[in-house]
C-alpha cells in the first residue's frame, strides 16, 4: 500500500524510537503546508537557537500528545498548546516565531481553539460530545489513521467547510459515510471507534449536518 507523504514521513519517524517506547512527535517546517526544511522533534527542545530552526516554523505536524510552543526559549513568552493533526499555517502568534516546545505528559486535550482558518478542516475526538483526545485534519487526503495514531478511535467529530467522506477500513474501503459541516456528538454505529481513513469529497455541499449519507 502507498502512502501519502505525510504518512511516509509520520511512520518514518515513529519507526526511529525504540520498540516500546513512548513516541510523541512533532514535525516542524520551514514554509506553510509542510513545505521547506524540517525538524522532528521528541519529547523537549528548550531551545532552537542550537539548531537552524529558531523563529522559522510556519506549519507543524503533530503526531502524539500535547504540546506546549513557545515563542522565546525555555518556554518562555507567549505559549499555545496543540494537540494532535495537522497544522497548515500557524497564526501571527506563532508563525515564524516559535524557539521552544516540549510535549507536556499528562496534559488534558488542548482547549477550544479559535478557527485554525478559512480552509475545510474536520475535528476527530476519541469520546462522545468532543471529548478525549482530539485531532485535527486539514489535508484532503487521510488514507490511514494508523500514521496519526488514531485508528478507530473516533466517536464524535467537527467539521468545518466540505463535505468529508469517513471509512471503517484504509485507502477508503469497508464501511463508508459523507457527512457535511456540522457537530456530530455521537456518530452513527457503524463509524463509531472504526474510522480508518478520511477524504474531502465537496468543497460547497449543498446540505448540513445530519442526516448522515450512507455507502
Amino acid at each position: 500500500m502507498r502512502c501519502s507523504f505525510l504518512a511516509c514521513l509520520l511512520a518514518a519517524v515513529a519507526c526511529a524510537a525504540p520498540r516500546g517506547a513512548h513516541c510523541a512527535v512533532a514535525i516542524l517546517f520551514e514554509h506553510q503546508n509542510f513545505e521547506g526544511q524540517r525538524l522532528a522533534v521528541h519529547d523537549v527542545m528548550p531551545n532552537l537557537d542550537r539548531t537552524t530552526f529558531n523563529d522559522r516554523t510556519e506549519s507543524i505536524l503533530i503526531r502524539d500528545g500535547v504540546w506546549e510552543v513557545c515563542t522565546d526559549a525555555y518556554y518562555r513568552g507567549y505559549c499555545a498548546r496543540l494537540g494532535p493533526g495537522e497544522y497548515r499555517s500557524l497564526d501571527g502568534e506563532l508563525a515564524r516565531r516559535i524557539s521552544s516546545l516540549r510535549e507536556v505528559r499528562g496534559a488534558p486535550p488542548a482547549g477550544p481553539r479559535a478557527p485554525l482558518s478559512s480552509r475545510p478542516h474536520a475535528l476527530l475526538y476519541s469520546e462522545p460530545d468532543f471529548r478525549g483526545r482530539e485531532l485535527l485534519i486539514e489535508d484532503p487526503v487521510v488514507a490511514d489513521f494508523e500514521y496519526l495514531g488514531f485508528n478507530d478511535r473516533a466517536a464524535s467529530l467537527k467539521i468545518v467547510g466540505g463535505a468529508w467522506l469517513f471509512c471503517s477500513d484504509a485507502d477508503f474501503r469497508g464501511r463508508c459515510r459523507t457527512l457535511g459541516p456540522g457537530d456530530y456528538a455521537r456518530l452513527p454505529g457503524d463509524i463509531a471507534n472504526r474510522i480508518s481513513s478520511a477524504r474531502r469529497v465537496e468543497e460547497s455541499p449543498s446540505y448540513q449536518a445530519p442526516p448522515y449519507r450512507q455507502h
